[in-house]
């Protein structure tokens, strides 16, 4: 799945980075998508096949925002990163969580340095990396797996100039 550089759609993105990720590919992550916090659990339903998840989640939570120049769709992208481990086994609880973390670097700085580069053309422009939210689960949020999600914002410029064509007076 190849990113379009005209239409950008950041959760595809985001999923497509973590495809392309060693660690991930190594580790033989379930990459998809989710439909929020309560769609884990479908997911996770792969576990016998499958001992760690990339997943993002395609319900965004979005506002309009305005300032002094215009308005603004912003966006907020969640992402989790989940890895399993033997229950009970607390060596393999800090690799797994230290794994997690250390992808979500990982994903952090390869963001940074397309949205530098403009290898998605404007598509990054107004994705804000200067204020990334995290959470770790704690060790017995799933049943032998631990990890974190994480926030990202996308502020696109929205056009909301009246048009009286579009009504009745």
């Amino acid at each position: 799945m190849e990113i379009s550089k005209e239409s950008f759609d950041g959760l595809r993105y985001i999923l497509e980075m973590a495809r392309k990720n060693k660690i991930v590919k190594d580790r033989n992550f379930y990459c998809d998508f989710c439909s929020g916090a309560d769609g884990l659990e479908q997911v996770m339903a792969n576990y016998r096949d499958y001992f760690n998840f990339f997943l993002v989640d395609d319900t965004t939570s979005a506002n309009t925002t305005g300032n002094k120049p215009g308005y603004f769709d912003r966006k907020v992208y969640t992402v989790y990163i989940i890895c399993g481990y033997d229950h009970g086994d607390n060596e393999m609880y800090k690799e797994s969580l230290e794994r997690a973390r250390t992808i979500f670097k990982q994903l952090l700085s390869r963001m940074i340095r397309d949205k530098a580069s403009f290898e998605y053309g404007k598509g990054l422009m107004y994705l804000n990396l200067e204020t990334i939210y995290s959470q770790e689960f704690g060790r017995y949020s799933f049943n032998g797996a631990t990890g974190l999600f994480f926030n990202v914002q996308n502020n696109v410029p929205l056009n909301l100039v009246y048009d009286p064509n579009e009504w009745e007076e």
